[in-house]
């Protein structure tokens, strides 16, 4: 069993201090890898019996026995050659389908035990409150980004999908103020370009929404609100079930936020789409009367 999945088995019976030891090592586990105990519990904000605890908590004799196994955890990851060995011999073409679909509940199901609810509610505050909203990805994150861009431009104006940095995006960082929000989908394994980007949005003033999944090896400051999602279940290539299902509850929450607001903007969209398709309806030689 993974450490992140001892944290999901045990999570519900956690202390406050345990359970703030948790987020931390499913968001920084190089810090729980290679820290000392003292130093380890400065940066989580706990007493160092308290990470004791913890330890002992997702069954481990204390914090040594416990540092062991996630490096030894860390230094095992799977790269893409692996994952695909992995899935030959886990199961037959025939499975393939029943396999995937409970790789993404698990992610779902994983995801939703340890989120924290906090971050999630600001994240939606912050959207529903800016003035411009901007999301942000990179290959397979792209499609995630673009995702999110059409969720969130259905509930509210002023939404943008930045794509490449290459076309008109760097002017557009440079616009960027403390009353725009961007929200960036970041997973494993990181390009050197995106991990470029969030310093550069932090810069501008911006505020930062960062989806990702743990562990999480960038500096915490780069983002104002962490929303981690798991994305690896097992299979060849992540499992986006996760950041989905978690974005259409962030459009949710800003659509409710926003209220009237939001319902304006759906009722004006709606009209536009139905001026569309009586225009396309001319264009195939149809009359209008």
């Amino acid at each position: 069993m993974s450490i992140q999945e001892r944290i999901n088995q045990n999570i519900g019976d956690m202390t406050k201090s345990e359970r703030a030891a948790a987020r931390h090592c499913l968001g920084r586990r190089g810090d729980f890898a290679f820290l000392t105990l003292d130093k380890l519990a400065l940066e989580v904000g706990v007493s160092t019996a308290s990470l004791i605890r913890f330890c002992q908590r997702i069954g481990f004799a204390g914090f040594k026995e416990f540092q062991e196994a996630l490096r030894r955890e860390v230094q095992a990851q799977s790269d893409l050659p692996d994952k695909y060995n992995r899935t030959r011999r886990v199961s037959g073409e025939a499975q393939f389908l029943t396999q995937t679909l409970r790789q993404d509940i698990q992610c779902m199901q994983e995801t939703v035990a340890s989120l924290d609810a906090r971050a999630a509610g600001e994240a939606a505050r912050l959207l529903s409150e800016a003035a411009r909203v901007f999301t942000f990805g990179m290959k397979e994150s792209f499609a995630m980004a673009h995702y999110a861009y059409t969720r969130l431009l259905a509930v509210r104006p002023d939404v943008y999908l930045l794509s490449t940095l290459g076309e008109g995006e760097v002017e557009t960082l440079l616009s960027l103020s403390e009353r725009d929000v961007c929200v960036v989908y970041l997973f494993h394994r990181y390009t050197r370009r995106a991990q470029r980007l969030l310093p550069l949005l932090k810069r501008s003033g911006a505020r930062v929404i960062l989806v990702t999944n743990p562990p999480l090896e960038l500096p915490e400051k780069t983002a104002d609100q962490v929303l981690f999602c798991r994305v690896d279940a097992g299979g060849i290539k992540n499992s986006f079930a996760a950041p989905v299902c978690l974005t259409d509850s962030l459009c949710g929450a800003v659509a409710y936020r926003l209220g009237d607001s939001a319902l304006r903007h759906m009722q004006k969209a709606e009209e536009v789409f139905r001026a569309s398709d009586l225009l396309e309806e001319t264009g195939n030689g149809q009359d209008l009367e």
